[in-house]
């Protein structure tokens, strides 16, 4: 036997170990005396000679993570495994709230705002609620507005002009259109 004997002994049922302990429920034993093993095998290859001992070393780095993923890999498939791991859904069980082909059709439509937009808020479309984004600045609540694309399943919004106030020339606003300060009520303007 050569030197190397006893050290590629404890390497090999260290490693199986550490493969066992994923199919075996032990709380740990298994697992423990996996590392055991491996320790003892460092051990021996130090006592031999110490480029022995690095040798066995590099080939822990290297042996120890392709066994648990291998391990590991195997595990999934096991019966057990299958029954511990979630598989992904399948496509016909994905489904959202608004599908983005249903949303993408949407472009180009008028609706209003239901919420306030500060940037995101909610919009009514064709009688149907959407998550809605202002485009640019803030839109307010009940404001007309038009989808200008769909990002994510949510629509992003640009406030449409009614017919009077894009007719009204820009320095006369109507009362309506003022921003009126409530708490400083010496600001409000008074109306002839």
């Amino acid at each position: 036997m050569g030197d190397a004997f006893w050290p590629a002994v404890f390497l090999a049922m260290g490693l199986l170990l550490l493969s066992l302990e994923l199919f075996v429920p032990s709380g740990g034993f298994i697992g423990l005396s996996a590392v055991v093993c491996l320790g003892l095998g460092l051990w021996n290859a130090f006592q031999t000679s110490t480029s022995m001992g690095w040798t066995f070393v590099l080939i822990d780095f290297i042996a120890v993570p392709i066994t648990a993923i291998a391990a590991f890999r195997l595990w999934v498939r096991s019966p057990m495994g299958r029954r511990l791991a979630l598989e992904p859904p399948a496509l016909d069980e994905v489904d959202v709230s608004h599908s983005a082909r249903r949303v993408d059709e949407l472009v180009g439509v008028d609706g209003r705002a239901l919420t306030p937009l500060h940037p995101c808020g909610h919009v009514e479309v064709r009688g149907r609620r959407y998550d809605g984004m202002a485009e640019s600045g803030l839109i307010a609540q009940g404001a007309r507005v038009r989808v200008v694309r769909a990002r994510s399943g949510r629509l992003v919004v640009r406030a449409v002009e009614s017919a009077a106030t894009a007719a009204r020339p820009s320095g006369d606003a109507a009362p309506s259109d003022l921003d009126l300060d409530v708490e400083n009520p010496q600001l409000i303007p008074r109306l002839p």
